[in-house]
């Protein structure tokens, strides 16, 4: 049909086809005369509910004919017939602005992806950035009466837009609860839980007239990582008509077969709301939150809806909603509360908890349907059901699709013992760099086709990446010889030689226990055997949860500690090789419990340097050394240098080497009295750390190279980085009475002064050594031989003592 080209059919009194056009049959090629429009055009045995002949709408209105991107304007004309009565001409054409709009869509994926993700009976759609509240027109036709042509300039903020709107045309008695429920940041914090919400509200006229509109906001993207939120508005009667008009323009589309279950307490309601839409919908019914939580766990990958009746007492259905939320797969079907309340709070309650839309009682059972149509495609979209489930190499579940399906196990199973099981295949980076990401893709497939057969009684997801998870049930328990068999042959039959996969058994598991919970004891139990290549199995067993335990008290404790002043800096004392005077320290971090207890530093530095709250000690014990600096030239004494470590993490700290400049100079030191030490692991050479280095000594710093020969001794870091002083870690001075270790620290300390570096030897206990290490010209010691790491107030008596000493 060309442009503007009118398709028209007439029908008679009973609906029955008389003529047709060419333009019609071009696009409605099942056009029959002697046949019922409806019955033609859409398979129905009665008159659409919205036709315009039904209705008696007059003059043409819009629609968005599905499948064809398409505007339509659809015009029914009463007309005189030839056998006598009256009958009815429908006119449909292109509208005006069709190209418009077709050449738009075509060119705008992203508009496209939501028009599908709203529906097409939207004519007013606008887009919001997340993060600047900058809004966007995608669509406007000016027909849904959304905003007025004031509202219509790009880049404007959301909430400038939204207030003019509501000022000017949301009845008076809606406007309250309109801002509170369009405030930006709140449909944002719901998107994150569900795809998207409605609102409904009234606009009054300028004649008096009120008119009921709604709005859908649907986030573009993951609840993880959208950006872009999208509102689109619509007129509720308009929307009715659209939703039967959408079904004739959809030929042999029909809505049997869509699936609803209706949860309400009340029988005699039950039974007529179920009479009033089994006509068309299969209808699924259960009388309280228990049945409705078991029907709905039956029947959620066929179910296109829910109708939630708050008529119950209320705790029990936010219990409902509560149940459906922490579930990722159960809130892939989109509930309708039927609701005799008119409280804000009962309404935004439910929004908030994951409810799409509300009917209040009494209510049309035509504008139930249609609501019930809006918010079915939700359920209907293949690409909702088959992103949620299952991963595309792999074939098994995803993460969240695991977990729904594990929680479904262990609810309905509770006779039954659990056992999780997860596995992390090791150097996985390795092996896509060495045999191409092809071969890695194999090595996945390989192991999720293996762990699936291996599973007869549970499920087996991928849990991301390079990780699997397995949930097996059953009284039989997962033995060490089993899972060590089952490991060699898994290796034995893999695409490459070799292959190393971990694996952590949480067995029995405490199904009180949240599952993301549970799921996290077995990685915990993996990842006590990360760096260990004699184990490949580790389960999670008393100790390991009391040591967690014991972590996350030290975490929650943290905050409190640092603001107490609880961590406390000790001083080991450096001492010349030759002199025997103490020439500088090492700062140390101790952790004195508000009840006078003492924390290891070696349960607390490697937990915080994995969690990250090492960069905010290193920063506290730095402040602490140079207070304590600035407090001896305030007192006329002499400084010696205090060290300060620092680790790995607080060097990519954005803005460390400023912060760090800044407390020097608040405190009037110079910087060579806080030198900086970094262990060999956390200097290793690239272009980063090279420059960070670089700025920390043109800023004024000294560098140290802490723990030398501890682990991976690189040259590069020695020849590119420039440090001042390399120290000798224990490990080596462990060894300097044996020939090969002496000659080890002897071309050490050789290639060190070379390269215009001092010598210090850590870890020294024995007189032995520090003789030793006198003939092999080091320059400084540091060791309990000497001292422990003592309070400042301590180490202050030493240093005088020590200077007594030497006078002596």
């Amino acid at each position: 049909m060309g442009k503007n080209a009118s398709g028209m059919y007439v029908i008679d009194e009973d609906y029955k086809i008389i003529s047709y056009n060419l333009a019609a049959r071009e696009i409605y090629p099942q056009l029959k005369r002697g046949e019922k429009c409806y019955h033609c055009l859409r398979n129905r045995e009665t008159p659409c509910e919205i036709c315009p002949v039904v209705n008696g709408i007059k003059g043409p209105k819009n629609y968005l004919e599905p499948g064809r991107n398409i505007l339509r304007s659809v015009d029914a004309v009463e007309i005189p017939l030839e056998s006598g009565g009256t009958g009815h001409a429908l006119v449909f054409s292109d509208t005006e602005t069709n190209d418009e709009i077709s050449s738009g869509m075509m060119e705008n994926p992203i508009l496209m992806g939501i028009i599908n993700v709203l529906g097409k009976n939207f004519i007013n759609i606008y887009s919001v950035d997340r993060e600047t509240h900058k809004v966007q027109v995608c669509r406007f036709q000016g027909q849904s009466g959304a905003y007025g042509e004031e509202g219509l300039r790009r880049d404007e903020s959301y909430e400038k837009i939204m207030d003019i709107y509501i000022e000017s045309s949301v009845a008076a008695e809606d406007r309250i609860r309109m801002h509170q429920m369009m405030d930006f940041e709140k449909i944002c914090q719901r998107l994150t839980r569900i795809p998207q919400l409605m609102v409904h509200y009234r606009v009054r006229r300028s004649n008096g007239r009120i008119e009921y509109f709604y709005v859908k906001c649907a986030r573009v993207g993951t609840a993880e990582d959208f950006q872009t939120v999208v509102f689109a508005f619509a007129n509720e009667d308009m929307d009715v008509r659209y939703s039967e008009m959408e079904a004739i323009l959809e030929p042999g589309g029909t809505a049997s077969g869509r699936k609803l279950l209706i949860v309400v307490n009340d029988e005699t309601d039950r039974k007529a709301l179920t009479e009033h839409l089994e006509g068309s919908f299969e209808v699924i019914s259960a009388m309280n939150e228990a049945e409705g939580m078991k029907r709905l766990s039956e029947n959620y990958k066929t179910l296109s809806a829910i109708l939630l009746d708050m008529s119950v007492p209320v705790c029990d259905e936010f219990q409902f909603l509560e149940l459906i939320r922490d579930d990722v797969m159960l809130t892939s079907v989109p509930v309708i509360i039927i609701t005799g309340s008119n409280r804000l709070e009962d309404e935004v309650r439910c929004l908030e908890l994951g409810a799409v839309d509300f009917v209040r009682k009494p209510y049309n059972v035509r504008i139930l349907k249609s609501k019930i149509n809006n918010v079915i495609k939700l359920r209907e979209s293949v690409m909702v059901l088959s992103a949620l489930e299952y991963d595309d190499l792999t074939g098994l579940y995803i993460r969240q699709a695991f977990f729904h399906h594990a929680k479904t196990l262990m609810r309905f199973n509770t006779n039954q013992d659990f056992h999780v099981v997860v596995a992390d295949i090791k150097n996985f980076k390795w092996i896509n760099g060495t045999y191409g990401e092809k071969t890695g893709d194999q090595v996945l497939t390989y192991l999720g086709d293996t762990y699936r057969n291996q599973v007869r009684y549970g499920t087996v997801g991928r849990y991301g990446g390079d990780q699997f998870v397995a949930i097996i049930y059953g009284k039989k328990e997962i033995r060490m010889t089993d899972m060590e068999k089952f490991i060699h042959r898994v290796e034995s039959g893999a695409p490459i030689p070799n292959l190393v996969v971990n694996y952590g058994v949480y067995e029995n598991v405490d199904k009180t226990l949240p599952f993301t919970l549970i799921c996290d004891r077995a990685f915990l139990a993996m990842k006590s055997i990360r760096d260990d290549y004699e184990h490949q199995i580790a389960f999670y067993d008393d100790e390991m949860r009391q040591r967690h335990i014991r972590n996350g008290q030290m975490e929650n404790a943290f905050v409190e500690a640092i603001r107490n002043e609880e961590f406390v800096v000790y001083l080991q004392p450096k001492y010349s090789v030759e002199t025997e005077e103490i020439v500088g320290a090492e700062a140390l971090v101790r952790w004195k419990r508000a009840e006078g207890t003492m924390v290891s530093p070696g349960e607390f530095i490697p937990l915080f340097e994995k969690d990250g709250l090492i960069v905010r000690l290193d920063e506290y014990v730095f402040r602490k050394v140079c207070s304590i600096q600035g407090e001896r030239i305030r007192s006329g004494k002499k400084i010696l240098p205090i060290s300060v470590n620092l680790s790995r993490a607080s060097i990519h700290y954005d803005n460390m080497i400023c912060r760090y400049v800044k407390i020097v100079e608040e405190n009037g030191i110079p910087f060579s009295s806080v030198p900086i030490e970094l262990t060999e692991t956390a200097a290793l050479y690239n272009d980063r750390i090279s420059k960070l280095i670089e700025k920390m000594v043109d800023a004024g710093f000294e560098l140290h190279m802490d723990d030398f020969g501890s682990g991976y001794s690189s040259m590069t870091s020695l020849n590119q980085l420039p440090f001042d002083t390399l120290k000798l870690d224990k490990s080596l001075i462990d060894y300097i009475e044996n020939f090969r270790g002496q000659q080890v620290i002897r071309h050490t300390i050789s290639l060190a002064h070379s390269l215009g570096m001092k010598v210090l030897a850590e870890g020294v206990e024995k007189a032995k050594q520090v003789e030793i290490l006198r003939s092999l010209s080091c320059d400084e010691i540091q060791g309990f031989y000497y001292a422990r790491p003592l309070p400042w107030e301590n180490f202050e008596t030493k240093v005088i003592r020590a200077k007594e000493a030497c006078k002596k």
